[in-house]
């Protein structure tokens, strides 16, 4: 098989249906044909093959992007010119105690290489076919992403007490143009021998500052070939979801993370996960709480519930919103209020159904989608929770939203274009119909925390209302730096290059 095939112009277009993109050329790029791969030698052919498609677009003034699984839901992830298919970059490789640095800190047997086109349910499953069996620290809620595109737009769960996934990223591979292969981890934390890394035929890079800047990029400082990321032994999740009222013990919940006002299945225990979703056509109602518990990893548990239509315990509520299809014209309140009732069910004591137990690739292991789709996700201040929420529910947009609200809540990153950049950051996420009347409400939520002066950051790989001008009151200096980062890993042909119009668009590049 050759290490790259070529296809015509053609026109590319997301998973979730929102987002299309005409290319002129892309490429597929695979991995050398070998059983059993070294890392010291079998990466260079791919790598070699990746510089030379960087110079053709530097000489043919061609811009160019890699490609991850197509789960944005921004035009974060694409380019007009030129497009790089990852999906077939899935090699993995475990560090160990031999290949780290003096200084690394932590335990190298949690160390893992992976190259950058893996996808997230393949990392799972990764992590458990190891001799020491392990998991990933957090993820999103559906596993379709690659590796690199879910960190480097900011993906992350509600474990609150960690960060989101580009927090357990701890070293990364870079192609950054012809001849310019580049390795960068934190100063404050280097994990690789410095032989190993030159071995691999890249230049070292430890920089706090680039390192947290190139984190989140989406695609922007050159292709992101590998990654090393720090895991944790498998461990079990056990999860319970049940429908609260949303009174004032729910809403203090909701502002501290203090759960001791709220009945949770396990009283005392802080959970691993807590989110809350609110229909907002009906928050009287209630809102459904989903608590996960970390448990010990054993075997003999009974696997976690699918339904009919292929959706797990922990699926993403962007799935379970698809099918509401077309609403165009249609009364939206009742439709949305009935596929809750349906679809969004109760588990764990008290309810028909037991709790759900299941390794983390196995809560969240879905990669489906069921319709065209929209999302939205804001992160606020924790101390703001409230004050958005009351805000979101007295819009008038809101009557006509068919979509739902989906609190989740993140420990703050160093990186320094995370949408999580709040000590502990209240996400928000708005999955909806794909529709004029989301769009509208949208445009409401973003209007209405502007005028009541409430900071907010916008996750990457949603849909977004960026400008230069709210990037800058969103980030400040963050941004600055993040740019001088940028200019200093990428000259000025590759810059061009790896410069896309949504870039242009955040006054980014």
């Amino acid at each position: 098989m050759p290490i790259v095939n070529i296809n015509p112009a053609a026109t590319w277009v997301n998973h979730h249906q929102n987002v299309s993109q005409a290319y002129d050329r892309l490429y597929d790029v695979f991995n050398p044909n070998v059983d059993t791969p070294d890392f010291m030698t079998d990466l260079q052919p791919t790598i070699s093959a990746l510089e030379g498609i960087i110079g053709d677009a530097i000489n043919d003034q061609k811009r160019l992007r890699a490609l991850g699984g197509g789960w944005s839901l921004s035009t974060a992830a694409v380019t007009d010119g030129r497009l790089i298919n990852t999906q077939n970059l899935n090699w993995r490789f475990p560090i160990g105690a031999g290949g780290v640095s003096t200084g690394y800190p932590g335990d190298p047997s949690l160390l893992m290489y992976m190259q950058a086109g893996m996808s997230v349910a393949v990392a799972n499953n990764a992590l458990f076919e190891q001799t020491r069996q392990q998991a990933l620290k957090t993820s999103g809620a559906s596993n379709g992403q690659t590796m690199a595109g879910a960190f480097s737009t900011g993906t992350h769960g509600s474990r609150f007490q960690f960060g989101a996934m580009q927090d357990y990223v701890v070293a990364l591979h870079i192609i950054a143009g012809p001849g310019r292969v580049l390795w960068l981890e934190r100063a404050s934390y280097p994990v690789l021998r410095d032989d190993i890394v030159a071995g691999v035929g890249a230049q070292l890079i430890r920089d706090d500052t680039i390192f947290n800047s190139a984190l989140v990029s989406f695609g922007s400082f050159g292709i992101i070939y590998g990654i090393v990321i720090e895991t944790e032994p498998l461990y079990l999740l056990e999860e319970e979801r049940h429908l609260l009222p949303l009174d004032a013990r729910l809403r203090q919940a909701m502002l501290t993370l203090d759960f001791s006002g709220i009945p949770t299945p396990h009283p005392g225990e802080t959970p691993f996960h807590f989110d809350v979703v609110v229909n907002p056509h009906n928050p009287a109602g209630g809102a459904y709480v989903t608590t996960m518990y970390q448990r010990p990893y054993h075997t003999g548990y009974p696997p976690p519930e699918v339904s009919s239509s292929g959706l797990g315990p922990g699926d993403d509520l962007l799935a379970v919103v698809g099918k509401l299809g077309d609403v165009a014209g249609l009364i939206v309140a009742p439709l949305v209020n009935a596929l809750v009732t349906s679809q969004y069910s109760q588990f764990g004591p008290g309810t028909p159904k037991p709790a759900q137990v299941g390794t983390p690739g196995e809560i969240f292991f879905s990669t489906v989608t069921l319709q065209k789709e929209m999302s939205a996700e804001i992160g606020v201040a924790l101390g703001d929770t409230l004050r958005v929420l009351d805000l979101m529910l007295g819009l008038p947009e809101v009557k006509d939203y068919p979509g739902l609200l989906a609190f989740r809540w993140v420990k703050g990153s160093k990186a320094l274009l995370a949408f999580t950049r709040f000590d502990t950051t209240c996400t928000i996420e708005f999955p909806a119909a794909y529709a004029d009347n989301t769009m509208a409400y949208y445009n409401a939520v973003w209007r209405g925390l502007e005028a009541a002066g409430i900071p907010y950051t916008l996750h990457w790989g949603q849909i977004n209302n960026f400008t230069p001008a709210r990037v800058q009151a969103m980030y400040g200096a963050a941004a600055n730096h993040w740019v001088v980062s940028r200019n200093a890993v990428l000259d000025p042909p590759a810059r061009a290059v790896f410069t896309s119009p949504f870039l242009q668009s955040c006054g980014l590049g």
